[in-house]
Parts: C-alpha cells; sequence; structure tokens
C-alpha cells in the first residue's frame, strides 16, 4: 500500500514538472524544435495526427510536453509491430524446419 502511495506521488511530481517546463510553441519553433519541415509539420497537423492548438482559429500552437509525449507514442508504435513481424518469421522458419525429414 505504501509504495503504491508512493508511485502515486511521484507521478503527480512527474506531471507538474511538465506543466511548469511547458511553453506553448508557434508552428516555427514547433517544426524547429522536432526537426520537421514546415511543409511536413502542416500536413501532420491537416491530418489531425499530432496534437495542436488554435485559439483563434487561424494560427497554431503546440505544447512542448504534448509534442514530447506524441513523439514518444509514435517511437513505441514501429518496434511492436516489428517484434510482431519478426515473431511471424520465427514460427514461419519453425514450420519450416518441421516439415524438413531429419538426415
Amino acid at each position: 500500500m505504501k509504495k503504491d502511495a508512493i508511485a502515486n506521488q511521484l507521478e503527480e511530481i512527474k506531471v507538474l514538472l511538465r506543466k511548469k517546463n511547458d511553453k506553448p510553441l508557434n508552428f516555427n519553433q514547433a517544426a524547429d524544435y522536432l526537426g520537421f519541415s514546415h511543409s511536413y509539420l502542416y500536413k501532420l497537423t491537416s491530418r489531425k495526427i499530432i496534437p495542436c492548438h488554435r485559439p483563434t482559429g487561424k494560427m497554431l500552437f503546440f505544447s512542448k510536453s504534448e509534442l514530447d509525449e506524441w513523439i514518444f507514442e509514435n517511437r513505441s508504435q514501429p518496434s511492436k509491430k516489428m517484434a510482431g513481424k519478426n515473431s511471424e518469421v520465427s514460427s514461419q522458419n519453425e514450420e519450416e524446419d518441421d516439415d524438413e525429414e531429419p538426415p
């Protein structure tokens, strides 16, 4: 029970620190921060792939912490896909090995 309380408090501290360091970025700053071209970042925003905010309906703003979360969430997905492909290949190889008769 005590470990759960400590873990919860640590999570709350992490959230507060993220909020403290979170500053809104304009479009150019977000492109520079992510290392994306302006056209690619616009494509991501128009397809609603990347989190952004339009408080006035025209100008785009980005939360640095939301961008960080988006980066890390999407970074792990290809790894999972690759792991699935590798396990499929492994099981196919095992099936092929089973079909062969021993010498």
